[in-house]
């Protein structure tokens, strides 16, 4: 989105927030789970109510979570004040619940999708209400170096000609400049590459608990399940909490199975909380045969960035992007940047803090990135899949 009332985009709804008291999770499985590990973690500064709602009896009858669980027509018929519906599941059964609120409730009820209340309105929320900056997420590139090779890697390792290696003494800087500027994350993320082949990974592990741990709600490190990691990487995983993302690409790469094997059982065996990351397919952002847009008018790639909505951002020289993809393939050498792509952190003070909020949830100078010329765009927008970790022998 172009920036009109910088500092004053979210005005509105920001303010609408303030006084309510009650929320309802509608949908009471994995969705609602995350956004409970949020909202419980975020207990000290909100002040809500909340409740779940189902209609599966028998969490209705068990519980759920630790929660009592409302039937749907005991949802519609109660007395409801000051509050707001949160519609947890994603699919096309949280499309089917959020039309049904939208014609069952008042129409002045504010009815948020789970992702997007996550992602988007809880920053908000803190921006408004506690003058603070809160980020769902945020990723950090110790290197662009990986031993695979993937055609449609996101972050276009096929097309980098020069490697970058970060020192561990500036991505110390950039870490302190984020953590100066941003109160709370939920998801701080160390990526790649393959970061478990950046040689300070345990210091920079290190660094970030030992001075930013109260910060974080969940610290998470990604490896693309090729790499066993040592003993003490492990241990040092499981002592500081990490939440480890392991790629499984068997479904490309038969070969790798018993190594992504060894690495489950490893993270087992240290109890080391992980997540079996198997995805069906990827998108392709960027096929260079394809010209995605070079002639779009700055309206259209307006329009198309408006309704790409990428959610993921990423640290790296002091600045943050606004979409990561964008960042990654000016680094891959794909575009130019345009300067104020990125938010240059050594410039924030503390009343930027609603202009820093708004330029993560994807406000900026032209209302699109450089990239968006070239990329087909992410999840929402776009219908071009393929297998996973296609490896690229040609480049």
């Amino acid at each position: 989105m172009k920036w009109k009332n910088k500092g004053h985009e979210f005005d509105k709804i920001g303010y609408l927030l303030k006084d309510k008291r009650n929320i309802f999770l509608y949908g009471a499985g994995g969705m609602a789970l995350e956004l409970l590990e949020v909202l419980h973690a975020i207990d000290s500064w909100i002040d809500w109510n909340i409740y779940l709602v189902d209609r599966d009896k028998r969490k209705q009858k068990e519980g759920r979570f630790g929660y009592k669980v409302l039937s749907p027509e005991q949802f519609f018929t109660m007395k409801k004040e000051e509050y707001f519906v949160v519609v947890a599941p994603q699919n096309e059964m949280g499309e089917e619940i959020y039309n049904l609120l939208k014609e069952k409730l008042d129409k002045d009820s504010i009815i948020f999708k789970g992702f997007y209340f996550l992602h988007n309105y809880l920053s908000i929320y803190f921006a408004y209400i506690h003058n603070m900056v809160f980020f769902a997420s945020e990723s950090v590139l110790p290197t662009t170096i990986c031993n695979l090779n993937c055609r449609d890697c996101l972050n276009f390792k096929p097309y980098i000609k020069r490697h970058y290696i970060e020192s561990l003494e500036t991505l110390k800087e950039d870490i302190d400049l984020f953590f100066h500027a941003v109160d709370l994350v939920y998801r701080f993320q160390i990526t790649g590459g393959e970061p478990l082949l950046y040689k300070d990974l345990i210091l920079l592990i290190e660094y970030i608990d030992k001075n930013y741990r109260n910060k974080i709600i969940r610290f998470e490190l990604v490896t693309n399940g090729t790499i066993i990691p040592d003993d003490q990487l492990c241990e040092v995983l499981k002592r500081k909490n990490i939440y480890v993302f392991l790629d499984d690409y068997r479904i490309s790469m038969q070969n790798i199975d018993r190594c992504y094997e060894n690495i489950y059982w490893k993270l087992k065996k240290y109890g080391i909380i992980f997540a079996d990351n198997y995805v069906e397919n990827w998108i392709r952002m960027y096929i260079p045969e394809e010209d995605e847009g070079l002639e779009l008018s700055e309206q259209a790639l307006q329009q198309k960035y408006f309704k790409c909505s990428a959610p993921w951002s990423s640290l790296r020289n002091g600045k943050i992007s606004s979409c990561n993809y964008a960042m990654y393939a000016e680094k891959a050498g794909l575009c130019e940047i345009y300067e104020k792509d990125a938010y240059d952190l050594r410039q924030f003070s503390e009343e930027k803090k609603k202009e820093l909020v708004e330029f993560r949830l994807r406000y900026c100078e032209r209302g699109y990135m450089e990239f968006c010329k070239k990329c087909g765009g992410w999840v929402d927008t776009n219908k071009r899949l393929c297998q996973p970790a296609i490896q690229d022998e040609m480049r």
